[in-house]
């Protein structure tokens, strides 16, 4: 209702639908409805505003995260060129090179951009060096971005170069791996002359370094090539020729340095023989838990033909053996003369090296490393590896394995080691003179876990033309531990140049400290 005052005094007019109060109360709702509109807009600039900014520290950090990261690969990378130009190495104990800091094996590097030299970030880098558990470099870099997000990221690796325990056969000469198609093989084969490959159940690469070869007694054949196996056999992927060659003689500086890490007692001298047709050097028993005892050998023989007892195909023997010793701490024994070896359950790692390269003038120079019985790891896990590395051959005598009993034609043998034959050969010794009837001693399943690699070309059996007769082990089966690819025994000779094995990143907690 509104209500009219007449400015004449006449009285008020009463003008019907005009109520008093009406307009202000519309005015007062609009404007809380405007000053509403305006709260929900300002809360939702707030809103916007705190998702963006939270949003931009978001694709920092991420950025930043991913930056550290590039950053901590960035300082692997330039420790790995470290090690493959000599600047870290062992001559240093794998120290990072300019370090000046009170630790030779930690530093703080800063990473620059090579174009404008503007600081990309920080990574810090810490190296250990190989030891008797662990063969690798280990490398553990934490890296920080330039920028004002704390993100760091960790990445761990090792670093070294492929070892000859790389294959489960390396040969110089070549080789002819016997059937039946279904005999195992598995593991990487490599000859630098030529490989015949009667079985098809191989898991990696066979190579050769010829394209062809002269076998002598089937003319020219290809690198790698079978006689009976099926030329559509799917096996046959895996053969690669030619590829490069892989040189033996590596292996000469090696004993150098192993006749040095073999320090006190674990470095066995020469043995003056009792007798000069007399076989001589040192008896090694690897025992359970990393310990072993040694005795010089004074005398051996062997023969197809000689029974005594649980002796068979010949003995050998030796003075009274010494108390047990643990490994030694370098995890490698060094022999200046001949080593005859066995063991069962091992534990540990451990190398044995021997070569008669540094004895004087007049004695023996070209020393060989007999395996006489069972060469048994307690686990398969990599926690366990056994290195014989030979100047001459790795030879399994005509008596192994010794007294293990029973009848030798029924024996079985077990080796698990990475195998060197630098200048000789791997070989089972027999004796096929006259009628192959009489050939022997024959023994049955020879079974090797590890690798071999062999200067001349092994051989583990021979077999007549019947088919029926034979000498040395009529099977065998051969399989890589895989564990020797990137940590073979102690100090094992290597081939090839430096690379990165494996990486994985870390837990912060786990991180460097600059």
């Amino acid at each position: 209702m509104r209500v009219r005052i007449d400015p004449t005094g006449a009285g008020s007019t009463y003008e019907p639908g005009a109520e008093p109060g009406r307009a202000g109360a519309e005015e007062g709702y609009v404007l809380g409805l405007v000053l509403l509109v305006l709260l929900v807009v300002a809360m939702m600039s707030a809103t916007l505003a705190m998702a963006i900014a939270v949003n931009q520290q978001h694709v920092r950090r991420d950025r930043a995260y991913t930056q550290s990261l590039a950053v901590a690969e960035a300082g692997l990378n330039q420790y790995l060129w470290m090690v493959a130009s000599g600047a870290s190495g062992e001559a240093n104990n794998f120290a990072i090179p300019g370090n000046a800091g009170p630790d030779p094996n930690t530093q703080t590097i800063t990473l620059s951009d090579p174009y404008d030299g503007s600081a990309k970030g920080t990574y810090t880098l810490e190296v250990t060096p190989p030891s008797q558990s662990d063969s690798r470099v280990a490398v553990t870099v934490t890296g920080q971005a330039a920028s004002t997000e704390d993100a760091p990221r960790t990445v761990r690796a090792h670093v070294g170069r492929p070892a000859f325990s790389e294959y489960v056969l390396l040969v110089d000469d070549d080789v002819y791996i016997g059937g039946p198609a279904d005999r195992v093989w598995h593991g990487k084969t490599h000859s630098n002359t030529g490989i015949r490959i009667e079985t098809a159940n191989i898991t990696d690469g066979v190579s050769s370094a010829q394209a062809q070869y002269d076998t002598g007694y089937a003319g020219t054949k290809p690198g790698v090539w079978s006689q009976y196996l099926p030329s559509n056999d799917p096996s046959k992927a895996l053969w690669h020729f030619p590829v490069p060659p892989i040189d033996f003689n590596t292996v000469t500086s090696d004993f150098a340095r192993l006749s040095g890490l073999a320090t006190g007692g674990a470095n066995l001298p020469y043995v003056d023989p009792t007798a000069p047709a007399r076989a001589h050097g040192w008896y090694i028993k690897l025992l359970p838990n990393a310990f072993y005892q040694v005795a010089r050998v004074t005398d051996e023989l062997e023969s197809k033909t000689y029974s005594n007892g649980s002796r068979q195909g010949g003995y050998l023997t030796y003075d009274p053996l010494g108390a047990a010793i643990r490994y030694p701490d370098k995890g490698v024994i060094y022999a200046n003369d001949n080593v005859w070896v066995e063991g069962t359950n091992l534990n540990g790692r451990l190398t044995i090296a021997s070569s008669g390269q540094l004895n004087p003038p007049g004695q023996r120079d070209a020393t060989s490393i007999h395996v006489v019985g069972d060469l048994t790891y307690s686990a398969a896990n990599g926690t366990v590896a056994v290195g014989l590395i030979a100047q001459n051959n790795v030879e399994i005598p005509m008596y192994a394995p010794y007294m293990k009993g029973g009848p030798l034609s029924t024996m079985d043998m077990d080796i698990d080691a990475a195998m060197i034959a630098q200048q000789g050969r791997e070989y089972v010794n027999y004796d096929t003179f006259g009628s192959s009837s009489q050939w022997g001693p024959r023994r049955d399943m020879l079974t090797i876990f590890g690798s071999v690699s062999t200067k001349g070309t092994p051989v583990r059996m021979a077999q007549s033309s019947n088919g029926s007769d034979y000498a040395g082990f009529l099977r065998g089966t051969n399989t890589y531990d895989s564990y020797l690819l990137h940590n073979p025994p102690p100090y094992f000779p290597t081939v090839g140049s430096y690379q990165i094995l494996d990486w994985v990143e870390l837990p912060n907690t786990q991180s460097v400290a600059p």
